[in-house]
C-alpha cells in the first residue's frame, strides 16, 4: 500500500467535478478514493442517483468517550445520514478518531451496540469478512445497511496507507451497483494496484480511465448541446412566460366576475327580504317592546343608524373572589382618594354590605351609543337626565368608555339582526364593576365616598347617600342579607 498521496487525478478536476456531480467526496485525506469512486461508478449509477465518500474525523480521548452514555456515543459516533440514508443516495461513511486511546474504545462501543437486532443501526448487518480481511492492514468496523446502499466503516487511527487500502472493497460497500454489473479486468487491476508499495501503477490506470471517459468532451457536449437553438429557446421560453401570465390574469378576472356576479345575486336576495319586511311590518317592532317593556332603559336620541340611550339598574355583575382578594387591603386602590370623612374601615364595612352580604342595593347607570353600522361605545362624561338622579354613573364607561367584550358580542348579534341581544349587551356593561382594574375602582371608590347621590337602596326600597349608609351600618342597624 502506497503511502504517497494523490492530490491531483483528472477525475477529480473542476471539469470533472462538473460532470461528475452526482459523484462526490468530503473530507478525504487525498483524491485516490474520490477518482477510483468515480472510475467505477460512472456507467454504473444511474443518472438520477447520488453517490459519496465521506470521512468524519472525531477529535476526543478516551476519558472523554467513557463519561458519555450509550445514546450519546451514537450520536457522536454515526453520522446523521447513515441514521436517516436518503432515497436514492448511495454512501461510504468513515469514521475515526486522532487520539490513540478513543479509536479501540470507538470500535468496543460500536460492537456492543450497533448492527442488526441491536438498538443503534438496527437495519445495519456488521461485515465479518470485511473485518477479517482488513485485520492485517487496520482495526476496523464494517456495517451495510438492509437496502445495499450504504456502508459505515468506523476505524481506529485512519492512516493514508490504511485509507488507499479501504478503496479495493467498494464492490462490497455498494454491493446493490454491481450486482448485475462485475468488475472488468481493467477495474479489477485498478483496485489491485492501491495495494502496490508504487503509486505508479495506480496512477497510470486511473488516467487511462480518464482518457476512455474522456472528460473534456463530455464538457463541451454537456455545455454546448443545442446552442445552435439557443435563440429558438428563448424566445419559446418567453411566449411561456407571457401564455402564463396572460393564463392567470385571464382566471384572476374570471374569478372575480364570478365573485361580483354573487355578490349581486346575494344583494338583491337580501334587498328582496327587507323590502318586504319593510313593507310588511305593522305595528310595535321587537325592539320597541324591548324599550317599552324595560323600565330601566330610557332612550336619549335615535338618528340615522344609531340609538343613544341611559341603562339603569344594579351594580351586580363582578368576579366575587377578585372583590375578596382586594376588599381587606387598606393599602389599595379601594381605598384610595377616600372622603376625609369617610374611614377605610367604614369603606369595607360599606363595600362588604352590598357586594358581599348584600344588605345593600348600588343603583348604578351608563349611557351608550349603539351604532348598526360602527357598533356599541359608552358615553363618556354624560351629562344625565334627572330621571337617573338616584343612579351612580359606573365609571368604567363614565369616565373612560370602556365595556371590554360587550363591544364585540354586540356586533355578534348585531350581525343575526338580533337587535334585542345586542342592546342587551349594554345593559349588562353598565352593570358591570371590574376589580381587578386599579384605575377604574381607584375612581369608583373616590367618588362613592363623596357623592350626594341618594344611589344605595335598601330591601324597602328607601334610598340613602353611601354617608348615610355607612352611618346606619355605624349604628349597628341589622342587615337582613339576600
Amino acid at each position: 500500500m502506497f503511502s504517497k498521496p494523490i492530490y491531483s487525478t483528472t477525475l477529480t478536476s473542476e471539469a470533472a467535478d462538473s460532470l461528475f456531480s452526482n459523484i462526490t467526496a468530503t473530507d478525504t485525506p487525498d483524491q485516490s478514493f474520490p477518482a477510483t469512486f468515480r472510475a467505477l461508478l460512472h456507467k454504473r449509477l444511474p443518472q438520477n442517483e447520488f453517490a459519496r465518500i465521506v470521512c468524519k474525523v472525531l477529535h476526543f480521548d478516551g476519558i472523554n468517550v467513557s463519561a458519555l452514555t450509550v445514546p450519546q456515543y451514537m450520536n457522536l459516533f454515526i453520522p446523521e445520514t447513515a441514521r436517516h440514508p436518503a432515497p436514492l443516495r448511495h454512501s461510504i461513511f468513515v469514521v475515526t478518531t486522532t487520539h490513540p486511546d478513543a479509536g479501540e474504545k470507538m470500535l468496543e462501543i460500536m460492537k456492543a451496540n450497533a448492527g442488526a437486532g441491536k438498538r443503534h443501526l438496527g437495519d445495519y448487518t456488521q461485515l465479518g469478512d470485511l473485518r477479517v480481511f482488513y485485520a492485517r492492514k487496520a482495526n476496523a468496523l464494517f456495517y451495510t445497511d438492509a437496502a445495499e446502499m450504504n456502508t459505515v466503516i468506523f476505524i481506529d487511527k485512519l492512516e493514508l496507507k490504511h485509507f488507499h487500502a479501504l478503496q479495493m472493497m467498494i464492490p462490497k460497500y455498494l454491493p446493490r451497483l454491481f450486482a448485475d454489473n462485475p468488475l472488468t479486468e481493467m477495474e479489477t487491476a485498478l483496485l489491485k494496484s492501491v495495494g502496490n508499495k508504487s503509486s505508479v501503477e495506480y496512477e497510470t490506470l486511473i488516467e487511462e480511465f480518464a482518457k476512455d471517459i474522456d472528460i473534456r468532451s463530455e464538457i463541451i457536449r454537456g455545455k454546448l448541446a443545442g446552442f445552435e437553438t439557443v435563440f429558438e429557446r428563448v424566445r419559446a421560453d418567453e411566449l411561456l412566460d407571457e401564455i402564463n401570465s396572460h393564463q392567470r390574469n385571464y382566471e384572476h378576472f374570471l374569478g372575480k366576475a364570478r365573485d361580483v356576479s354573487h355578490k349581486i345575486q346575494e344583494c338583491r336576495y337580501t334587498l328582496a327580504g327587507l323590502e318586504c319586511t319593510i313593507n310588511g311590518r305593522a305595528g310595535d317592532s321587537e325592539l320597541m317592546e324591548y324599550f317599552m317593556c324595560n323600565k330601566n332603559l330610557t332612550i336619549i336620541q335615535a338618528k340615522g343608524t344609531a340609538i343613544e340611550f341611559i341603562v339603569h339598574g344594579y351594580a351586580d355583575v363582578y368576579d366575587v373572589e377578585a372583590f375578596e382578594q382586594y376588599v381587606g387591603n387598606h393599602r389599595g386602590y379601594m381605598y384610595s382618594s377616600l372622603n376625609p370623612g369617610v374611614s377605610k374601615p367604614q369603606m369595607e364595612k360599606l363595600y362588604r354590605a352590598i357586594f358581599e352580604d348584600c344588605c345593600y342595593k348600588l343603583r348604578i347607570c351608563a349611557a351608550f351609543k349603539a351604532d348598526i353600522r360602527n357598533g356599541l361605545v359608552g358615553l363618556q362624561n354624560h351629562n344625565f337626565p334627572t330621571e337617573s338622579i338616584a343612579y351612580f354613573p359606573n365609571p368604567h364607561i363614565q369616565h373612560f368608555g370602556c365595556i371590554g367584550d360587550y363591544a364585540g358580542r354586540f356586533m355578534e348579534y348585531m350581525q343575526r339582526r338580533d337587535y334585542v341581544g345586542a342592546i342587551d349587551q349594554a345593559t349588562v356593561s353598565a352593570r358591570n364593576l371590574n376589580f381587578y382594574d386599579s384605575m377604574v375602582i381607584g375612581m369608583f371608590a373616590k367618588e362613592l365616598s363623596h357623592t350626594p347621590i341618594k344611589c344605595v337602596e335598601k330591601h324597602d326600597g328607601t334610598l340613602m347617600t353611601p354617608k348615610e349608609a355607612i352611618a346606619e351600618l355605624e349604628r349597628g342597624a341589622v342587615c337582613h342579607g339576600q
